[in-house]
């Protein structure tokens, strides 16, 4: 048994031999990445409301002292960034979107679809509700609104309001995990098919020699 080794100055000669193919092998792979974008990812969007938590200004304070307390405000916001999956803002939301849109969702299900963060130098909580509908985003938004404000009634001396509403559409992150998968899998492909075809021709077998 004999196995035939290959030079390099001989794999150079083979993959310039099978350009062609490889080329492409790599174009289908493009082309397939370019299909499977166009088709395969959903938008998504992104329902945001602004809360702002901020102490209420007491007549008579100094520019100094009000200064302060919106400091604290802005410190103290992030303390609220887990009110959208508390269960008795989930519950209320939850209840309020089947009321007024007729929308019933799993419990989970909500609250794996909404974040909240502190919007930066404000005393404001940014709650933001996904969903591939537009429509259902947007009333998701106002039912986490109702219920968050809702829980925060019992805040003494506090003023909490809806300050803005927005939606964005975003790609579905597929798109980007789709084309490394396709170039990744289309290049090495390209890479190895002058061996693969050499290989089915015989090359680099064990002969039996006599």
């Amino acid at each position: 048994m004999r196995h035939m080794k290959v030079q390099p100055k001989e794999r150079f000669s083979l993959a310039w031999r099978w350009l062609p193919l490889e080329l492409l092998i790599i174009m289908l792979s493009v082309g397939l990445g370019w299909a499977g974008n166009r088709w395969l990812p959903k938008p998504v969007y992104q329902a945001s409301v602004d809360i702002q938590i901020a102490q209420t200004p007491r007549s008579g304070l100094s520019t100094a002292r009000l200064k302060r307390q919106r400091r604290q405000d802005i410190k103290a916001i992030t303390q609220f960034n887990v009110m959208p999956h508390q269960s008795a803002v989930l519950t209320q939301a939850s209840t309020y979107a089947y009321a007024h849109y007729g929308i019933w969702q799993p419990i989970q299900e909500l609250s794996e679809s909404v974040q909240a963060a502190p919007v930066a130098r404000r005393p404001v909580l940014r709650v933001t509700a996904t969903s591939s509908s537009r429509q259902v985003a947007q009333q998701n938004a106002q039912a986490f609104n109702v219920a968050i404000k809702a829980n925060l009634t019992g805040l003494k001396n506090y003023r909490v309001k809806t300050v803005k509403r927005t939606v964005t559409r975003e790609t579905n992150v597929i798109r980007g995990a789709l084309w490394k998968l396709i170039l990744v899998v289309g290049g090495g492909l390209a890479l190895l098919s002058p061996y693969l075809v050499k290989y089915g021709q015989g090359w680099g077998r064990h002969d039996d020699e006599t």
